[in-house]
Protein backbone atom coordinates (compact mmCIF):
# COMPACT_ATOMS: atom_id res chain seq x y z
CA UNK A 1 0.00 0.00 0.00
CA UNK A 2 1.19 3.38 -0.86
CA UNK A 3 1.35 6.77 1.35
CA UNK A 4 2.30 9.73 0.80
CA UNK A 5 4.04 12.46 3.28
CA UNK A 6 6.62 14.83 3.56
CA UNK A 7 10.27 14.52 4.40
CA UNK A 8 10.74 16.72 7.77
CA UNK A 9 14.24 15.25 8.16
CA UNK A 10 17.58 14.22 6.00
CA UNK A 11 20.94 14.13 7.37
CA UNK A 12 23.32 13.99 4.24
CA UNK A 13 26.44 12.23 5.77
CA UNK A 14 24.39 9.54 7.62
CA UNK A 15 22.22 8.71 4.71
CA UNK A 16 18.80 8.61 6.57
CA UNK A 17 15.75 11.20 7.68
CA UNK A 18 12.05 11.35 8.72
CA UNK A 19 8.88 10.88 7.01
CA UNK A 20 5.85 13.07 8.57
CA UNK A 21 2.48 11.04 7.17
CA UNK A 22 0.09 12.97 4.99
CA UNK A 23 -2.54 11.12 6.96
CA UNK A 24 -0.85 12.27 10.51
CA UNK A 25 0.85 10.30 12.96
CA UNK A 26 4.50 9.21 14.26
CA UNK A 27 7.13 10.17 11.84
CA UNK A 28 8.16 7.33 9.61
CA UNK A 29 12.42 6.68 9.38
CA UNK A 30 13.53 5.70 6.11
CA UNK A 31 17.41 4.78 5.00
CA UNK A 32 18.91 5.98 1.98
CA UNK A 33 18.62 2.78 0.72
CA UNK A 34 15.05 2.99 0.27
CA UNK A 35 15.36 5.72 -2.52
CA UNK A 36 13.87 4.71 -5.52
CA UNK A 37 16.05 6.87 -7.13
CA UNK A 38 19.36 6.37 -5.40
CA UNK A 39 21.18 9.50 -7.81
CA UNK A 40 18.86 11.99 -5.97
CA UNK A 41 18.81 13.19 -2.47
CA UNK A 42 15.64 14.24 -0.87
CA UNK A 43 15.09 18.05 0.33
CA UNK A 44 13.36 19.24 2.87
CA UNK A 45 9.26 19.91 2.98
CA UNK A 46 9.76 17.50 -0.19
CA UNK A 47 6.47 15.42 -1.13
CA UNK A 48 7.13 11.87 -1.10
CA UNK A 49 5.60 8.58 -1.62
CA UNK A 50 6.41 5.72 0.11
CA UNK A 51 5.33 1.89 0.98
CA UNK A 52 5.44 0.90 5.02
CA UNK A 53 8.57 -1.95 5.87
CA UNK A 54 8.01 -3.89 9.97
CA UNK A 55 11.04 -5.37 10.88
CA UNK A 56 11.11 -8.50 13.70
CA UNK A 57 11.02 -5.65 16.33
CA UNK A 58 7.68 -4.34 15.07
CA UNK A 59 9.83 -0.91 13.92
CA UNK A 60 8.30 0.95 11.18
CA UNK A 61 10.03 2.20 8.40
CA UNK A 62 9.86 3.50 4.85
CA UNK A 63 10.79 1.55 1.68
CA UNK A 64 10.33 2.01 -1.94
CA UNK A 65 10.25 6.02 -1.25
CA UNK A 66 9.65 8.13 -4.36
CA UNK A 67 9.68 11.56 -5.04
CA UNK A 68 6.95 13.41 -5.68
CA UNK A 69 8.30 15.82 -8.28
CA UNK A 70 10.73 14.32 -10.46
CA UNK A 71 14.36 15.71 -9.97
CA UNK A 72 16.34 17.15 -12.37
CA UNK A 73 19.57 14.82 -11.94
CA UNK A 74 22.22 17.46 -10.85
CA UNK A 75 21.36 16.54 -7.32
CA UNK A 76 24.58 14.68 -7.21
CA UNK A 77 26.39 17.58 -8.69
CA UNK A 78 24.81 20.34 -6.30
CA UNK A 79 24.14 18.73 -2.95
CA UNK A 80 26.31 20.53 0.19
CA UNK A 81 29.85 19.78 0.11
CA UNK A 82 30.65 17.74 3.09
CA UNK A 83 33.71 18.02 5.29
CA UNK A 84 35.55 15.28 3.37
CA UNK A 85 35.30 17.45 0.09
CA UNK A 86 35.74 20.56 1.36
CA UNK A 87 39.02 18.98 3.14
CA UNK A 88 40.54 18.17 -0.06
CA UNK A 89 39.59 21.60 -1.84
CA UNK A 90 41.23 23.26 1.50
CA UNK A 91 44.37 20.77 1.38
CA UNK A 92 44.90 21.58 -2.44
CA UNK A 93 44.45 24.99 -1.69
CA UNK A 94 47.88 24.86 1.09
CA UNK A 95 49.22 23.09 -2.06
CA UNK A 96 48.94 25.72 -4.34
CA UNK A 97 49.46 28.34 -1.43
CA UNK A 98 52.82 26.33 -0.90
CA UNK A 99 54.00 26.26 -4.57
CA UNK A 100 53.17 30.17 -5.05
CA UNK A 101 55.65 31.02 -1.59
CA UNK A 102 58.07 28.76 -4.02
CA UNK A 103 58.42 26.24 -1.18
CA UNK A 104 57.82 23.04 -3.46
CA UNK A 105 57.81 22.76 -6.97
CA UNK A 106 54.39 23.36 -9.43
CA UNK A 107 54.97 19.52 -10.10
CA UNK A 108 53.54 18.57 -6.82
CA UNK A 109 50.33 20.53 -7.14
CA UNK A 110 50.14 19.50 -11.12
CA UNK A 111 50.05 15.60 -9.78
CA UNK A 112 48.07 15.90 -7.24
CA UNK A 113 45.23 17.34 -9.74
CA UNK A 114 46.38 14.56 -12.54
CA UNK A 115 46.17 11.65 -9.83
CA UNK A 116 42.96 13.08 -8.92
CA UNK A 117 41.11 12.88 -12.45
CA UNK A 118 42.77 9.90 -13.02
CA UNK A 119 41.36 8.67 -9.71
CA UNK A 120 37.99 10.27 -10.15
CA UNK A 121 37.67 8.01 -14.07
CA UNK A 122 39.10 4.68 -11.90
CA UNK A 123 36.30 4.84 -9.96
CA UNK A 124 33.96 5.57 -12.69
CA UNK A 125 34.48 2.79 -14.21
CA UNK A 126 34.55 0.62 -11.54
CA UNK A 127 31.17 2.18 -10.76
CA UNK A 128 30.02 0.57 -14.50
CA UNK A 129 31.50 -2.40 -13.83
CA UNK A 130 29.74 -2.59 -10.98
CA UNK A 131 26.34 -2.64 -12.72
CA UNK A 132 27.11 -4.13 -16.02
CA UNK A 133 27.95 -7.17 -13.08
CA UNK A 134 31.77 -7.04 -14.93
CA UNK A 135 35.29 -6.98 -14.41
CA UNK A 136 35.51 -4.40 -11.05
CA UNK A 137 39.03 -2.89 -10.35
CA UNK A 138 40.76 -4.26 -7.36
CA UNK A 139 40.39 -2.49 -3.98
CA UNK A 140 44.01 -2.48 -3.38
CA UNK A 141 44.35 -0.60 -6.85
CA UNK A 142 41.76 1.87 -5.53
CA UNK A 143 43.50 2.69 -2.25
CA UNK A 144 47.05 2.87 -3.78
CA UNK A 145 45.81 5.23 -6.07
CA UNK A 146 45.00 7.49 -3.44
CA UNK A 147 47.85 6.98 -1.45
CA UNK A 148 50.18 8.28 -4.12
CA UNK A 149 48.04 11.76 -4.36
CA UNK A 150 44.64 10.63 -5.59
CA UNK A 151 42.56 10.49 -2.54
CA UNK A 152 40.91 14.17 -3.63
CA UNK A 153 39.47 12.04 -6.92
CA UNK A 154 38.48 9.87 -4.80
CA UNK A 155 36.84 11.94 -2.07
CA UNK A 156 34.78 14.05 -5.20
CA UNK A 157 33.91 10.34 -6.68
CA UNK A 158 32.69 9.24 -3.63
CA UNK A 159 30.11 12.67 -3.60
CA UNK A 160 29.52 12.41 -7.35
CA UNK A 161 29.29 9.37 -8.41
CA UNK A 162 27.90 7.50 -5.26
CA UNK A 163 30.61 5.17 -4.76
CA UNK A 164 32.10 3.31 -2.33
CA UNK A 165 30.84 5.90 -0.15
CA UNK A 166 28.39 3.28 2.42
CA UNK A 167 31.68 0.82 2.61
CA UNK A 168 32.65 1.68 6.32
CA UNK A 169 36.02 -0.85 5.77
CA UNK A 170 36.68 0.79 2.57
CA UNK A 171 36.57 4.28 3.82
CA UNK A 172 38.64 3.17 6.83
CA UNK A 173 41.30 2.42 4.54
CA UNK A 174 41.03 5.49 2.30
CA UNK A 175 41.22 7.85 5.60
CA UNK A 176 44.65 5.61 6.50
CA UNK A 177 45.94 6.61 2.76
CA UNK A 178 45.02 10.14 2.85
CA UNK A 179 46.79 10.33 6.46
CA UNK A 180 49.26 8.60 5.22
CA UNK A 181 49.92 11.05 2.43
CA UNK A 182 49.74 14.09 3.87
CA UNK A 183 51.98 13.00 6.42
CA UNK A 184 54.44 12.70 3.84
CA UNK A 185 53.83 15.82 2.18
CA UNK A 186 54.29 17.85 5.57
CA UNK A 187 57.39 15.45 6.18
CA UNK A 188 59.02 16.41 2.58
CA UNK A 189 58.06 19.99 1.98
CA UNK A 190 57.39 21.31 5.46
CA UNK A 191 60.70 22.82 7.10
CA UNK A 192 59.01 21.69 10.22
CA UNK A 193 58.55 17.91 8.61
CA UNK A 194 62.40 18.50 7.09
CA UNK A 195 64.07 19.13 10.36
CA UNK A 196 61.82 15.92 12.03
CA UNK A 197 63.04 13.65 9.26
CA UNK A 198 66.77 15.53 9.00
CA UNK A 199 66.75 14.36 12.77
CA UNK A 200 65.39 11.03 12.55
CA UNK A 201 67.79 9.84 10.11
CA UNK A 202 70.84 11.10 12.42
CA UNK A 203 69.42 9.49 14.83
CA UNK A 204 69.09 6.28 12.87
CA UNK A 205 72.61 6.74 11.52
CA UNK A 206 74.55 6.93 15.07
Amino acid sequence: MKYKGTVVQWNHQKGFGFIQPQAGGENVFFHISALSDRQSRPRMNERVSYELSVDNKSKKSAKSVMFVKAHSGLDKYTAPMSKAQGFSVLFLALVAGWVWLARCSYWVLIGYVCLSIVTFAVYAHDKRAAQKEAWRTKEASLHLLALVGGWPGALWAQKILRHKSQKQPFKVILWLTIFINISVFILVFTPLGQQWLHNFIASIGY
